[in-house]
């Protein structure tokens, strides 16, 4: 929400747009109202002007109920504009300070404007366009202000419009011979194992019939099969996916130990394990948590901190999933995965179906590929309830790292998730300290209490013989006790003495 008190110190951006509005309604508002609905939302500011360095200024509208009137007219005219996704109180009135010496409470040095708050469009809606023409009514948002989408941005939000997933597309022309044996051995190897781990056994079915109910093949009324966008994406030949996606790019990248890796030419991959999804998603995987001290394998001793280390190789393994079942693969930018020394960075094409921040705080799931994200689900990779991005900060934040960033690029569209390997440090002191107190809460605690208790009141150096644990450890109950005031200390002994609270 903006601080109308404060408009001088906007400026225009990505998100705010403002016009002068005193010559009438301008009509260049249109483009800016579609252009927020088709990327991430925007404010526009009638009765606002931009002064020579950049900032606002209210100006004096004729009458701003005339044009918030005029605005609904407009709106609800499907000639003018495709759709109406504002609520009533996305528009109104409000009054802005302008910049005077005087008191911001001061209604002489107030002006009423206009505020439109634009959201982002849900992506059944978009795209939101002027005129009859999508393709030539459509705007979106750059650096720069409002743009015409070219035909390829705007074929992609009517794709993304659709009912059906992305990947439900049944392809007439291939059959399994599209395939490849070896990715979906790998694939079945996965499913038995998760599913036994599950105590849910799988009946014995033939691998076609099991591949068309995960929803890789579809049969005709022949009783022929043939793939699906899913099917040729996660475990076609490289050579045929490229021929229904052209575009089609993965890459995994080292920088520090100057390692490039990525689908080749349409003969083939360069390096096997990058020729399909389901095979880059295995070969990123394992170069990722190969380093076994980037996350601390050999150190777990405790089965509290080796499941730590599990969580955290199932949150770089989600994270790699919701990628490449998000990604847009008709898109110009391909899947990128990039391993540095502090962080993890993992690109897709696409932009998202859903708002940034819903998404980090659960929101539910909108998989562009909702095959793709349910044959990974069946492996057991991510929990297919839109928790999971929220479920992996949390497990960066157990490990004392700073938090995942989601972001969202446009014109080419594309989201990258950013996972830092470093944390700040007072953070990682504050989390060190949160994790001794439970495990002194757990282990501890309870066994001096119970000394205490049998024994009145002991010093030091009794209580670490007595519980066989060091002096440091018994000095830190001790304080986290007195802090507490569960036990007092008596001082006038050479070594003080401790006993229960009265």
């Amino acid at each position: 929400m903006l601080d109308f008190a404060e408009i001088d110190k906007y400026k225009e951006n990505n998100r705010i747009e403002a016009k002068r509005a005193q010559g009438g309604f301008p009509q260049s508002l249109w483009e800016t109202y579609s252009a927020f609905a088709n990327t991430v939302g925007g404010v526009i500011l009638l009765g606002v002007e931009e002064l020579p360095d950049k900032s606002f200024c209210p100006v004096r509208l004729p009458s701003p109920e005339w044009l918030l009137e005029e605005f609904w007219r407009r709106a609800g005219d499907t000639q003018v504009v495709s759709a109406n996704i504002l609520s009533r109180d996305q528009v109104r009135i409000v009054e802005a300070w302008t910049g005077g010496t005087g008191s911001k409470d001061n209604a002489d040095e107030k002006e009423r404007i206009v505020v439109i708050e634009v959201p982002r469009a849900d992506r059944r809606k978009k795209p939101v366009f002027i005129g009859s023409d999508p393709y030539m009514g459509s705007y979106r948002r750059n650096g720069e202000g409002d743009y015409r989408c070219t035909r390829e941005e705007v074929e992609s939000m009517l794709r993304d419009a659709a009912i059906l997933s992305q990947d439900g597309r049944v392809f007439p022309d291939m059959g399994t011979e599209a395939l490849d044996e070896t990715t979906m051995d790998h694939y079945l190897q996965a499913y038995f194992d998760y599913h036994r781990k599950a105590s849910r056994p799988v009946l014995p079915v033939p691998k076609e019939t099991l591949f068309e109910e995960l929803g890789a093949l579809q049969k005709d009324q022949k009783g022929e099969y043939h793939v699906t966008a899913a099917g040729l994406l996660l475990f076609g030949k490289n050579a045929r996916i490229r021929e229904k996606f052209p575009r089609f790019c993965l890459k995994y990248e080292e920088p520090e130990k100057d390692c490039s890796l990525q689908n080749g030419s349409s003969e083939g991959s360069t390096e096997e394990g990058c020729a399909n999804l389901f095979a880059f998603f295995r070969l990123a995987s394992m170069r990722i948590l190969a380093d076994t001290g980037l996350f601390g394998f050999q150190d777990a001793k405790e089965k509290a901190h080796k499941r730590i280390q599990e969580n955290l190789a199932e949150g770089i393994r989600e994270a790699l999933a919701n990628a490449l079942s998000h990604a847009n693969y008709y898109d110009r930018n391909g899947i990128l995965v990039r391993k540095e020394k502090e962080q993890i960075l993992i690109a897709n094409p696409g932009d998202m179906r859903v708002d940034a921040q819903a998404v980090l705080r659960g929101a539910a799931p909108d998989a562009r590929n909702e095959r793709i994200s349910r044959m990974f689900h069946l492996i057991g990779i991510g929990e297919g309830t839109g928790k999971g991005l929220a479920r992996i900060r949390r497990i960066w934040a157990g490990k004392g790292w700073n938090s995942p960033r989601l972001l969202e690029e446009f014109n080419p569209d594309r989201v990258v998730l950013i996972l830092p390997l470093t944390g700040n440090e007072e953070a990682r002191k504050e989390l060190h300290q949160k994790g001794r107190r439970e495990y002194l809460e757990a282990r501890t605690l309870p066994r001096l209490l119970d000394y205490l208790t049998d024994h009145v009141q002991a010093d030091l150096p009794r209580l670490a013989q007595a519980l066989d644990i060091s002096e440091e450890e018994a000095q830190s109950c001790i304080d986290l006790l007195l802090k507490e005031e569960i036990i007092v200390s008596q001082e006038n002994n050479p070594d003080p003495l401790y006993r229960l609270k009265d």
